[in-house]
């Protein structure tokens, strides 16, 4: 265990040197990077966007108002954005694989994991951070909630589950890329459903998906089941009110079997001989 805890305090010391290496040399070009940066908060206001056209013509989705929405929306897309800005670099792993690139990475005295996340660690994707947050500060203002001391600590709480959850969905899927480097475009599509799936509100899914979400593919514990305590709502599951609090423990297990999924992914490993 202690050697564990080692390695884990080593591999943020490692990532954080790598990191704030990406944001000196990034900073040499500051107009490049503010550009940069601007262009991937437009691109995020895309999601709110269509979100926006359904409500200019309908007045509820499914019972719930747009505030509500705004709501999902705003701690599903934070929750994401936070892990695609720490872990989105993972994506190349499978150009690495395939480039014969990996077997460098390996032989390194770092984590394997803190090389790929950092490799050509991209600084501007901190602007898609800016535009949900924003949504997310207008949409608490705008819900007609009674503020308990309950609601108010579980919206940082939902928000860092969240993001470890699609943390864990990142490694995971990248994990699959050691056996099948070519599926990069699969494994991103996959993440991007899911982050997709969770801005809005799950009783627009059939009961059979619902399900899937929520058992299978835990997404519905980055904000559903927390928001359906924070917004007073019903469990269309019919899920005991204790599921509102599990984000978590999923999120603890989410990230236990990312961390299983990575080491067999290694493990699996077959070097191109290049």
């Amino acid at each position: 265990m202690a050697d564990r805890l080692r390695a884990v305090r080593d591999g943020f010391g490692h990532y954080v040197l790598f990191v704030g290496v990406a944001f000196r040399s990034a900073w040499q070009y500051r107009t490049s990077l503010v550009l940069l940066t601007m262009a991937e908060t437009l691109a995020t206001a895309l999601d709110f966007a269509a979100i926006g056209i359904v409500f200019a013509n309908v007045a509820r989705l499914r019972d719930f108002a747009l505030a509500e929405v705004a709501f999902l929306y705003a701690t599903s897309a934070t929750a994401f954005a936070l892990a695609e800005c720490v872990l989105g670099q993972l994506d190349r792993i499978g150009w690495q694989i395939r480039d014969g690139k990996m077997d460098a990475v390996l032989t390194r005295p770092v984590s394997p994991l803190v090389q790929a996340a950092t490799s050509e660690f991209s600084p501007q994707r901190v602007g898609r951070l800016a535009q949900p947050a924003a949504v997310l500060a207008l949409s608490l203002a705008a819900l007609d909630l009674r503020w308990t001391p309950g609601r108010i600590i579980l919206i940082p709480l939902m928000v860092a589950g969240g993001a470890l959850i699609a943390g864990s969905l990142i490694v995971t899927g990248c994990a699959w890329l050691f056996v099948a480097p070519d599926a990069s475009m699969a494994v991103a599509a996959a993440r991007q459903g899911a982050g997709l799936a969770t801005q809005y509100p799950m009783t627009i899914y059939s009961r059979h998906l619902l399900v899937l979400l929520t058992f299978v593919v835990p997404v519905a514990f980055v904000n559903w089941q927390p928001a359906l305590y924070v917004l007073a709502r019903p469990d269309p599951l019919g899920l005991p009110t204790a599921a509102r609090f599990l984000a978590p423990v999923v999120a603890a297990l989410a990230v236990a079997g990312a961390a299983w999924a990575w080491r067999a992914g290694i493990r699996h490993y077959r070097s191109t001989g290049s």
